[in-house]
C-alpha cells in the first residue's frame, strides 16, 4: 500500500483509545466513504443490461419456442 506508514502511524495513535472511540472512528471513516460513493453519477446499468440481453435478432414467436421445446423433449425422452 502507498500509505502503509501513515496507516501504521494512525493505528499507533488510536490503539490506546477506548474500544468505543476506535469503533466510532471506523464508523465515521466508512460513513464518509459511503457519502463519496453516493455522489458518483448514475451508471444506467439496467439500460445497458437490457441492451446486451436484447441481442441482434428478433424474438422468436410462440410456434418457434414450442418447436424448440418439442425437439428438446424428443432428444431427452425419445
Amino acid at each position: 500500500m502507498v500509505h502503509q506508514q501513515e496507516i501504521e502511524s494512525i493505528l499507533t495513535q488510536v490503539t490506546p483509545w477506548p474500544m468505543e472511540e476506535r469503533v466510532a472512528l471506523a464508523y465515521e471513516i466508512l460513513r464518509n466513504m459511503r457519502k463519496q460513493t453516493r455522489q458518483r453519477a448514475p451508471r444506467h446499468t439496467f439500460d445497458q443490461a437490457v441492451g446486451v440481453a436484447r441481442g441482434q435478432s428478433t424474438s422468436p414467436d410462440d410456434a418457434t419456442v414450442r418447436a424448440w421445446i418439442e425437439a428438446h423433449r424428443n432428444e431427452r425422452f425419445g
